[in-house]
């Protein structure tokens, strides 16, 4: 996967945790090695969480990890096993708004299959004599 992808599919299951109820500032940098490397940064604030494609470099929390295995992460429920370091009282609040990230909907090869099969309809023209 690239950057690019790792991120946006990051971000968009990070922004399906409930955070509304977290009243602590939490600032998280996700450091990804391997392939796709990069950075990019978590802020819960207000209760709204926002992701940006960017270093935090004063982060409460932080997570080095391979692309693959955040996005298999945020995306199977398994936000649990994350090994964040930083502020023990702030990576608590955070695993619990995560564990609420719902499981990722796979589209089946099948229904896939069979949307993209449907037979057309053509109309025929009347026969000319």
């Amino acid at each position: 996967m690239t950057y690019e992808e790792i991120f946006e599919r990051s971000k968009e299951r990070l922004l399906k945790a409930k955070t509304k109820d977290v009243k602590e500032f939490i600032a998280v940098q996700f450091n990804i090695f391997g392939e796709g490397q990069g950075s990019f940064y978590a802020v819960i604030f207000d209760g709204k969480m926002d992701v940006q494609p960017y270093d935090y470099k004063d982060n409460d929390i932080s997570l080095n990890i391979s692309g693959d295995d955040l996005v298999y992460a945020l995306e199977n429920k398994m936000t649990d096993k994350l090994g964040f370091y930083g502020n023990n009282k702030k990576i608590s609040i955070l695993k619990t708004a995560l564990a609420t990230i719902p499981k990722a909907r796979k589209t089946s090869e099948k229904s896939a299959v069979k949307s993209s099969s449907k037979p057309t309809t053509v109309k025929k023209s009347p026969r000319k004599k």
